[in-house]
């Protein structure tokens, strides 16, 4: 049905139930009739209802726009406020028709409903007030509306008093304090030996007999490759052993305090500085770009509804090189997720990186003649293959309601019996014949 069929039967079907004097709004009544609209302009539809039920209507400033309605068994009036509501726009009866108008535009036209609104203001604690509002916006009633005033973290609220205190009440449920993940991180260097060109099998390290003692199986294989899984003594031992012989370099240690969903980062590297030449319009300007390598670690982090941790871990090895202008960088990085419990350490295992260098092997002192120092002497080339290991700890930071903390009074009160004892002693000693 095209758009002019289904105005001629808007037509016809409202023409059967006009009234014959236009003076008085003509009442709802039981029979009705069903239409369908399709990308139609809404001042179209209005016009066509009032002339032919003959109902003084009103466009208010700015009420604009096509619509899309599908209305059946239903009166001239019911289809007024239907089609307004569709295009966002509120109807406000008159002794002699309705004004349609912008729901900002209803307070002032209708007293009535002026007198009902209440305004309030509302202090969001921990969301960010433009989200909040954009959310609570969606509940508001007819003719109400949230404005958000993040510069002092508050929304207003301009409501009927249920609607303000349903508001109220929706913001405090949504508006919770986050929780607080402190993550503990060591990321250390192995140094391989000339028989482990692929990386140590932590698989093996952390299986016995190839079965895995703490019941969860790691991403990769056995064998060579990138390893996540679940840290327990067979670890702690083997990291102790290539210790003491010396093979392990501890880059950092660092202690991350961070909100859930909140992304949290270090980087143990370089950031590499490089000229970059933008050309607009035969305009020629030159910027300083930085380019971040090394060992990066990042994670995001959320608690879930059984306590347990849900992380995201983003490791990266990398190393750069600017040849010409152009910088180049070399990366080894993987993103994954994973759950763990709280206070329970991960592995995460297999990041490899190859170093060569060059040192010179001679007779002393006279490899150092010049000239002839290169009859005593030789240069050799030499490789290093290391493995970048990180161990990841997250705990959850207990979030303590308001009121006294009873454990921090039991450490006042502990922390004030022993300056007690320790006053009386001298007293003790003096008393002493």
């Amino acid at each position: 049905m095209n758009k002019r069929a289904a105005l001629a039967l808007l037509c016809a079907a409202l023409c059967g139930q006009a009234a014959a004097a236009p003076q008085t709004l003509p009442a709802d009544t039981t029979q009705g009739t069903s239409f369908m609209f399709r990308d139609t302009p809404i001042a179209e539809l209005f016009e066509m209802i009032a002339r032919q039920a003959r109902i003084n209507i009103m466009l208010g400033k700015g009420v604009t726009g096509n619509v899309a309605v599908s209305l059946y068994d239903m009166s001239p009036v019911q289809a007024i406020h239907a089609i307004a509501e569709a295009g966002g726009y509120q109807v406000v009866a008159r002794d002699n028709g309705y004004v349609i108008v912008n729901p900002g535009q209803a307070a002032t036209l209708d007293p009535a409903a002026a007198a009902r609104m209440e305004v309030r203001a509302l202090k969001v604690l921990y969301s960010e007030p433009q989200q909040a509002a954009d959310i609570l916006s969606k509940h508001v009633g007819r003719g109400g509306k949230v404005t958000a005033m993040p510069a002092r973290r508050m929304i207003v609220v301009e409501d009927s008093p249920a609607g303000v205190k349903r508001i109220e009440t929706l913001l405090r449920e949504i508006d919770t304090a986050p929780r607080q993940i402190m993550i503990e991180a060591k990321i250390l260097e192995i140094t391989l030996d000339d028989n482990q060109h692929f990386g140590i099998d932590w698989q093996k390290i952390i299986s016995a007999n190839g079965i895995n003692r703490i019941g969860t199986a790691g991403v990769a294989q056995r064998g060579p490759g990138l390893v996540f899984n679940y840290v327990n003594d067979n670890v702690e031992l083997y990291l102790n052993a290539l210790s003491n012989k010396g093979k392990v370099r501890t880059l950092a240690t660092p202690k991350l305090l961070t909100l859930e969903n909140q992304e949290a980062s270090t980087n143990i590297g370089d950031k590499l500085g490089y000229r970059l030449t933008t050309t607009i319009n035969n305009v020629t300007s030159e910027s300083v770009e930085f380019l971040e390598t090394g060992v990066i670690l990042r994670v995001t982090s959320a608690v879930g509804a059984d306590g347990r941790i849900v992380m995201r871990v983003r490791p990266e090895v990398s190393s750069d090189t600017v040849l010409g202008g152009i910088p180049s960088k070399k990366t080894t990085e993987v993103s994954t997720q994973l759950v763990a419990d709280d206070g329970q350490p991960i592995l995460i295992a297999g990041l490899i990186k190859a170093s060569s260098g060059q040192r010179r092997i001679g007779v002393p002192l006279l490899g150092d003649v010049p000239v002839l120092g290169h009859l005593f002497s030789n240069d050799e080339h030499t490789g290093t293959l290391t493995e970048t290991i990180v161990l990841i700890t997250p705990r959850v930071v207990p979030t303590y309601a308001a009121g006294p903390d009873v454990k921090v009074i039991e450490r006042v009160e502990r922390a004030g019996q022993e300056i007690r004892q320790a006053l009386e002693k001298p007293t003790e000693a003096l008393d002493r014949p």
